[in-house]
């Protein structure tokens, strides 16, 4: 069954636009939401453009910031369709080691967007980051916490109690950072929460 197209409204104006960077060896983007469509632009130039009607996810995850930024973790909406992704995020690289903090704007921009969703039923939202983002953030802390409990292990037992203690930070830090970014199941969200 076809989806239904909501009313239609002036394509030509835009319902929301924000700014977005990723980091600051990426280019600066902007995603901009039409009545019809949602389009990724950088440098003036179309990166990405999926259609209203065509949108099968809306995933929200918050993830780890970049680094130097003074939050510790960031909220990101990929949005999904036949197989392309247009993503944002609450911080904004401003510059190396510079972010800026669009959480209020990222709000608004999140609430339009969903707004522009509520004619069709069989969007998915979901909570929680894709498993691909997950592993990159697991794999590598629980790598740093099997090395620091191994490094541990031998140093005590050669009597280097420096080395077995900074090998223990390294497994405490290494495994607290693998539980908290484990993988885990997704749930769904009420988008009307946003409203």
């Amino acid at each position: 069954m076809a989806r239904p197209r909501k009313p239609s409204a002036s394509s030509s104006r835009p319902l929301d636009r924000l700014d977005d960077c990723r980091s600051v060896a990426s280019p600066s983007r902007q995603i901009t939401l039409w009545p019809d469509r949602l389009e990724e632009t950088a440098d003036g130039a179309l990166v990405r453009r999926i259609a209203i009607d065509a949108i099968e996810e809306v995933r929200l995850s918050v993830e780890p910031s970049g680094i130097g930024a003074k939050d510790p973790a960031q909220i990101i909406c990929r949005v999904s369709a036949g197989g392309k992704t247009i993503s944002f995020s609450s911080l904004r690289s401003t510059g190396i080691l510079k972010w800026e903090n669009q959480a209020d704007r990222f709000a608004l921009f999140l609430r339009a967007l969903h707004d522009a969703l509520n004619a069709y039923e069989d969007v998915a939202y979901v909570e929680g980051a894709p498993l691909e983002a997950k592993l990159k953030a697991f794999l590598p802390a629980a790598a740093i916490g099997l090395a620091g409990i191994m490094l541990a292990g031998w140093a005590f037992t050669a009597g280097q109690i420096v080395i077995g203690l900074i090998g223990l930070v390294l497994g405490v830090t290494g495994g607290y950072s693998a539980w908290i970014f484990r993988p885990s199941g997704e749930k769904p969200y009420d988008p009307a929460k946003f409203g």
